[in-house]
């Protein structure tokens, strides 16, 4: 059992989407383009307690928040539709009456005409989930509900009404970022704890005896007779404008005595390790509430047989690398599916390609997902092998400027950040804009590289010293915008754009420094040379050991007029893909004869 497919219409920040699913995924992609909406539009679908709430939806989630009727029109709908395949035997007889089957090879579900397949190779049992939410002026309320795809009337509306009962055969529960650990032990409906209750078919009966027991309790008591003067005083000033049975004196209540009031308060405490002390458990250090947690999912589990739909924000906040691990090992080893967000190289790595999916969203919340398919020449052990450090940040990132090298992504970069440091009205860093640098590794890998980013939604810049006409035609096509600098290398456009004076001041600098390396101290021309003697020993720091390093500390003592006109004029063409600069204001005209 697995969720397959979701659609989704005009839910929050999406107005449009369709998210494929092929087991454990995990969601990646910048902050804000959707994955945890995603994750709360599959839960209005087919989480068992999101309609049990006193509204399930409201104006903040439509798109653009916009949910009222234009003049004659219907009113605007949120919509999701969740597919789940890969049904047992048990959900297919619970379903009988729903059932309808998926095609793995092309992701979609058999048509009427298509009976014919449902005994064909990768052909499975499954059933179409369908939320609707819409608002009711008449009843100036907002509704929402949840029905099977099939069977379907005559005029095409859903007959058959997907109950909680229902929902609950698909064992789907979101575990939210920061929230789930702090309700796992409370009464509230849909915490950790209500689920297990529900799971086990336990219902509690402690509530009319706490209840009847509260009502009796005098919080004030004998041990603070002026609070209750104060009290008796109101009641006495209270029967002075109404009849006397109606003003008793106020009473102080731990609650407001309501079953769902009680929810709301109710809190598990655990042991401090302070002999005879126990404090809420949201109180616990984080490793002890994710140990919670962790143990909680597996009850549920093992209730289910392992029949459970798992969906989990940020495993990562507030844990190690080597526990960030644990936990998406462990969810992953208890669920029937896994599905993820993460920002964490740590746990973004535990999956296959394959299992990656990036999502991006565009400024009309049109949200787009592809799975992450390596290029031919790249390895999956390179790919593995250099995740960290040069893969998973450009994956998470809106925009990537893929760079010939790892000089050029630390030139641009350093240049970048002293250029806004100097002049902030007139240049940004690259990751202020959005811009993430990946190192090509060669010329010959930039047009491939443009082309991976560029199939998974990012938008893509690439930088390169001088081709031949093929290779800067094959890397235009593959980018966004292609940017050649005019040289056939890195040293060339030094050599050319930083000042010779400039050149023979940072030598000098760095060698009364005392930085200059041994290696090259004979290159070192003798004091009253001219300023063109200085360039090979300039030039040869960056070929030597620690070189871009070398660099990024040159471009830190540069002020803006100093740095290459070329990098300026690509790092502000950068910018002008993301936020162009305003247009200057029009000249004043002179004042005609009469002013």
């Amino acid at each position: 059992m697995r969720i397959v497919r979701v659609h989704i219409e005009n839910f929050r920040g999406i107005r449009f989407a369709d998210v494929n699913f092929e087991g454990t995924t995990v969601l990646l992609g910048d902050n804000n383009t959707g994955k945890s909406t995603v994750f709360e539009a599959i839960e209005l679908a087919i989480g068992a307690d999101r309609l049990a709430r006193t509204q399930a939806i409201d104006e903040h989630d439509f798109h653009g928040g916009d949910y009222r009727a234009a003049d004659g029109e219907p009113g605007k709908k949120i919509k999701v539709e969740v597919v789940i395949a890969g049904l047992d035997e048990q959900q297919q007889t619970k379903f009988r009456a729903n059932i309808e089957f998926w095609r793995r090879a092309d992701g979609a579900i058999l048509g009427p005409g298509e009976v014919w397949g449902v005994a064909g190779q990768g052909v499975e049992a499954a059933v179409r989930i369908i939320f609707e939410g819409a608002y009711d002026p008449d009843g100036d309320e907002f509704v929402a509900k949840t029905w099977f795809a099939i069977p379907r009337q005559d005029d095409g509306v859903p007959m058959s009404e997907c109950r909680s009962s229902d929902k609950r055969e698909f064992g789907f529960l979101h575990l939210r970022a920061l929230r789930t650990g702090n309700r796992a032990l409370s009464m509230e409906r849909g915490s950790l704890l209500d689920v297990i209750l529900r799971t086990y078919e336990v219902r509690t009966r402690m509530w009319e005896g706490l209840l009847d027991r509260l009502r009796g309790l005098d919080v004030v008591g004998e041990n603070d007779p002026e609070f209750g003067r104060i009290l008796t005083a109101i009641r006495d000033a209270m029967r002075e404008i109404v009849p006397g049975e109606w003003a008793d004196a106020p009473h102080l209540r731990v609650s407001e005595l309501t079953r769902e009031d009680l929810r709301r308060v109710l809190k598990s405490f655990l042991a401090t390790g302070v002999p005879g002390y126990a404090a809420p458990f949201q109180h616990q250090g984080s490793g002890t509430i994710n140990a919670l947690v962790l143990s909680m999912l597996g009850l549920i589990a093992q209730r289910r047989n392992g029949r459970v739909i798992f969906a989990m924000e940020e495993p990562e906040l507030s844990l190690p690398p080597h526990v960030q691990k644990r936990v998406v090992d462990k969810v992953r080893g208890l669920a029937a599916q896994a599905l993820f967000t993460s920002h964490s190289p740590y746990v973004i790595e535990q999956f296959a390609p394959e299992q990656m999916t990036v999502v991006t969203r565009d400024n009309t919340g049109l949200l787009t997902a592809a799975s992450v398919i390596l290029p031919d020449n790249l390895k999956l052990k390179i790919f593995r092998d250099g995740f960290r450090t040069r893969f998973c940040e450009a994956l998470l990132a809106r925009r990537v400027v893929v760079m010939e090298g790892k000089t050029e992504l630390v030139a641009y970069s350093a240049v970048a950040r002293r250029a806004s440091e100097l002049s902030p009205d007139q240049h940004q860093r690259l990751d202020s804009l959005g811009w993430v640098p990946f190192d090509a590794g060669g010329e010959t890998a930039v047009a491939s590289f443009a082309a991976f980013f560029r199939g998974l939604g990012k938008t893509v810049a690439s930088v390169f010293d001088q081709q031949n006409p093929a290779a800067r035609a094959a890397i235009e096509a593959a980018s966004h915008r292609a940017f050649e600098q005019p040289y056939a290398g890195f040293e060339h456009l030094l050599r050319a754009e930083i000042w010779p004076a400039m050149q023979a001041w940072f030598v000098k600098w760095f060698v009364q420094a005392g930085e200059w390396p041994q290696a090259l101290a004979h290159l070192i021309p003798p004091d009253g040379s001219a300023d063109e003697a200085y360039t090979q020993p300039f030039l040869a720091l960056f070929k030597h050991k620690k070189g871009d390093d070398y660099l990024v500390v040159f471009f830190d003592q540069c002020q803006v007029v100093h740095l290459p006109p070329t990098m300026i004029r690509i790092l502000a063409d950068l910018r002008n893909m993301v936020a162009p600069l305003p247009p200057p204001p029009a000249p004043m005209q002179a004042p005609g004869i009469f002013g």
